[in-house]
């Protein structure tokens, strides 16, 4: 036999501490009685009582007790098989971990900011697959396509600018990694590119270009402002710093608004800017949530039948009979001679 809950079977020792007790109170009350009258009445104020059945009704729920916790542990036996397909679609989020990501003209800061968003997102997925491809410099696959939500957060939480050693921005490498987890089988390919746009690498188009014709959609989300920001770094004295150029001028990060919406256009996706409201995330779900899932597993398996409903239906049956029981005795007409 199998459990689904077999760690609950150690309330089984709960049986023998009830019929303890029953006996306890059995002597409990016997002692209480000596309080009000001697022993020898004892017999006579229980003549009325029918004690055997006390006993029964006390076992009843005894083993009414003993059924529920076998019940909960849920025995199974006897083995059928079972079908599950699983579907949705796929997803892979290239999220921009370059230092200017570090810039606060979004607050607290971009890359902070840029978390929280996709964090939400992965929270309001349901059996879609997601993949996250941190880059800067270079890009790298740090969670494949998986379905494990708890799993995608612990790995979004521990991104930081500090992820990638390589610095720059290269867009054009997220767009093919992010092109490499797709099976070949999947119907809808979405990929959703988290960034401030500063595509120093200028490739980003052109990789757009090929996963348009292979069937990726690019949603884009642009991270910052169009003013722009200085990048904070900490010198070697933990003071910080702002990035500046070969001439000594402080860098000034913007929002390339115009290179993000051309990647999301020439994919047929949309571009957002990142908003305290959040909305630009929801509409991209409703677009999901729109699409013809891909059926990416199915699996034939045996397992073993949940069977605690026989044992929920004899704690039932107890539990009815229990109460038809009475505790008073039932006398026989005599003829008394006087």
């Amino acid at each position: 036999m199998h459990w689904g809950n077999a760690n609950l079977l150690i309330l089984l020792l709960l049986i023998p501490l009830a019929f303890f007790l029953l006996g306890i109170e059995k002597k409990r009350k016997k002692q209480l009685f000596k309080k009000f009258a001697e022993n020898r009445f004892y017999n006579f104020y229980l003549q009325g009582f029918n004690s055997f059945n006390w006993w029964l009704k006390n076992f009843l729920l005894i083993i009414a007790l003993f059924f529920l916790i076998i019940a909960i542990a849920r025995p199974q036996w006897d083995k059928e098989i079972q079908d599950v397909q699983r579907r949705g679609i796929d997803i892979a989020v290239c999220m921009d971990v370059s230092k200017s990501m570090d810039a606060t003209d979004i607050s607290p800061s971009r890359i902070d900011r840029a978390k929280d968003q996709i964090s939400l997102f992965i929270d309001q997925l349901e059996g879609d697959r997601i993949a996250l491809v941190p880059f800067a410099g270079i890009a790298h696959v740090q969670c494949p396509l998986t379905d494990d939500y708890g799993a995608a957060q612990m790995f979004l939480n521990t991104l930081d600018t500090d992820f990638i050693p390589v610095y720059g921005t290269n867009v054009g490498a997220a767009l093919k990694k992010a092109m490499e987890v797709f099976p070949d089988n999947s119907k809808h390919k979405l990929v959703i590119l988290v960034s401030d746009g500063e595509d120093l690498e200028e490739k980003g188009l052109k990789i757009a270009e090929e996963m348009a014709k292979a069937g990726i959609t690019i949603y884009t989300l642009g991270i910052g402002s169009p003013e722009g920001s200085p990048i904070p770094v900490a010198n070697e004295s933990g003071d910080v710093e702002y990035v500046k150029d070969d001439k000594g001028e402080i860098v000034m990060s913007k929002l390339d608004v115009d290179t993000l919406g051309k990647i999301a256009r020439t994919t047929g996706g949309r571009f957002y800017i990142i908003t305290p409201k959040q909305t630009e995330i929801f509409e991209i779900l409703r677009t999901i949530q729109g699409l013809e899932k891909n059926k990416y597993s199915s699996k034939m398996f045996n397992r073993f039948k949940d069977q605690y409903i026989w044992f929920a239906i004899l704690v039932l049956m107890l539990l009815a009979i229990e109460p038809l029981i009475s505790l008073r005795k039932s006398y026989k007409h005599e003829r008394f001679i006087s």
